[in-house]
């Protein structure tokens, strides 16, 4: 470790290629410090943005439990942040080291919510709470947050004070609101979220959603639901698992809107178990609808809330370039990736649908194919990307979908939005938006050369507001290019077994359509003799979305059952020879 003037350096705590952590002696006080050093890279002015941030935000509070900056030194190019020092360890350790019982689990989330309390009535919107930013002292229980290098100020008027860009963070807790995906502006509600997602965390050891990467987790946060957290195989209380849910629900509006009102839930969840040894039910969010000003009982005044409207995402970067712009980029440099790594048209289409579908923040995508003959559904993408069908059939003759909808794209010859489908609007009594409870639709146009060529469809059923128009350029993009690998694969779709390596002198009827890269996968399960529930473990999907594979790959082999689909692969060269 290199040197520190005035500091003796004990012990690295942690380390990357850009900053590095350790525990250290101030040499005249003897005084234990935290020190925050960062490191001489092509982020160092972000991450000395950071500790200037953390610095000026966290040493203006006097706020028990906030961890409290002492200095900021300047190294180099680098700024150092030393900090007090507690005997501590990160949530997420603490939780590593031994399973928390659920009176454990209620003590640091009601000791959290305290905190966030605090800070949203100083108008400070912490931006990074995770189970790295908790620190936990097992002796004493109690509970303290740091990481306050994103944080925000609100000044009341939609816009901020100090502002840190929003391609900062962790994806796997940023609030929905936080993925430019939708119009709602960054609350205290952004923090509740985060909160959520660290609470499932600790009751569960795993996250609500499986994701790979930002775009993977912005549209988990968008369009999937969280996974049930009876799922992890522990006793959780109904009432609790209640609560973690409320925090996660997409919508602001459905969230607490406030930590004072979770903070009143679990002490009620705290309260009840000590009383009679049980987790009773009740009405979440009563105290926040009973008590709209929070009451300060330290000062005896009534204390000022959170602004509602923090800052919209515009107002956060006014340069234009912000956490949506930097998905907007990997959307399309993993389409760049997909054509020169797909080996045929039906995995190439499938690929890009599920890209599309996830920078879009939907949870079905439909591709609908003008013909001479009329509107085809030529494709359609399902929820997670796992169900890819291509039914081929005439708009008239396909019931999942709202004809409505997708006539009036066409009369209007341009994009028909809806916020709100099932809510308001000309269309809710369609009766597909009607039966589906339908919340965000977009139909658009896809425009080759001045020409309508197809129809893009894409719906949400979990979260309203999701399509905004500033993201329809980019989907047109990538709508286009699904258009062009479409032509192709109905110009040359029966050459595609030969591209999958179907022998020469094979029948044609031998592979009615290529297979998709989930069969394949799917496929080799089978050959390898796995259970069904065996390959949805390993393929992380359904057991349900298996047999659909299952069933497609039946069909396209022309066989009746999985040896018979295992020999045919072999001799079809989709499968190595045993």
């Amino acid at each position: 470790m290199s040197a520190v003037p005035g500091y003796q350096l004990n012990q690295l705590i942690f380390e990357d290629d850009y900053i590095r952590v350790c525990h250290a002696r101030h040499e005249q006080t003897g005084a234990e410090v935290l020190l925050k050093m960062v490191k001489d890279s092509q982020r160092a002015m972000i991450e000395n943005a950071k500790l200037m941030n953390e610095y000026e935000i966290a040493g203006s509070l006097h706020i028990p439990g906030i961890l409290k900056p002492l200095s900021l030194l300047r190294q180099g190019n680098g700024l150092i942040l030393a900090s007090e020092w507690i005997h501590g360890l990160t949530l997420r350790h603490f939780c590593q080291s031994e399973q928390l019982s659920i009176p454990q689990f209620l003590h640091i989330a009601i000791a959290l919510a305290r905190l966030l309390e605090q800070l949203h009535k100083q108008h400070v919107v912490h931006m990074n709470i995770r189970p790295d930013t908790v620190i936990v002292i097992p002796s004493s229980m109690k509970v303290y947050l740091t990481g306050m290098g994103h944080s925000i100020i609100a000044d009341g008027s939609g816009t901020n004070a100090r502002t840190m860009p929003l391609i900062e963070g962790s994806p796997p807790y940023m609030a929905p609101e936080r993925t430019g995906r939708m119009n709602q502006p960054i609350s205290g509600a952004t923090d509740l979220y985060a909160l959520g997602v660290t609470l499932y965390e600790m009751l569960t050891g795993r996250l609500p959603f499986e994701a790979h990467d930002p775009l993977e987790w912005a549209h988990a946060h968008v369009a999937k639901l969280p996974r049930p957290l009876e799922e992890a195989g522990r006793n959780i209380p109904h009432i609790i698992s209640r609560i973690v849910l409320k925090l996660l629900e997409k919508s602001t509006a459905q969230r607490y809107q406030s930590a004072y009102g979770l903070r009143a839930d679990l002490e009620q969840c705290w309260s009840s178990w000590e009383k009679t040894g049980a987790w009773e039910e009740f009405g979440l969010g009563e105290h926040e609808r009973l008590q709209t000003i929070e009451h300060d009982p330290s000062s005896g005044t009534a204390a000022k809330p959170l602004p509602a409207t923090v800052a919209s995402n515009a107002a956060i970067d006014p340069s234009g370039f912000d956490y949506a712009h930097m998905l907007d980029l990997a959307a399309v440099m993993r389409a760049s990736q997909a054509f020169s790594q797909e080996k045929d048209t039906s995995s190439l289409i499938a690929r890009l649908m599920r890209i599309l579908m996830e920078l879009a923040g939907a949870d079905r995508c439909c591709y609908i194919g003008i013909r001479p003959e009329g509107l085809v559904i030529e494709h359609v993408l399902g929820m997670g990307g796992d169900a890819f069908e291509s039914p081929g059939t005439m708009l008239s003759d396909y019931e999942p979908i709202s004809q409505e909808v997708v006539g009036y794209a066409l009369v209007k010859q341009g994009p028909v939005l809806m916020k709100e489908a099932a809510a308001e609007g000309m269309f809710a009594t369609d009766p597909y938006i009607a039966r589906t409870g339908m919340k965000s639709m977009l139909c658009m146009p896809v425009e080759i050369q001045e020409q309508w060529q197809a129809l893009l469809y894409l719906e949400n059923r979990v979260l309203g507001s999701v399509f905004e128009p500033e993201r329809i350029g980019v989907l047109r993009t990538l709508a286009s290019q699904i258009h062009v690998v479409q032509q192709l694969h109905a110009h040359f779709g029966m050459a595609q077994t030969a591209i999958q390596g179907t022998p020469a002198n094979a029948p044609s009827s031998a592979l009615v359509s290529p297979l998709t890269e989930r069969e394949r996968e799917v496929l080799q399960g089978m050959a390898e003799g796995l259970t069904t529930k065996e390959i949805a473990t390993q393929l992380v999907m359904s057991p349900e979305t298996v047999k659909v594979h299952t069933r497609h790959i039946f069909e396209k082999l022309q066989v009746n059952n999985r040896v018979k689909a295992v020999t045919t692969a072999v001799k079809l060269n989709l499968l190595p020879a045993p």
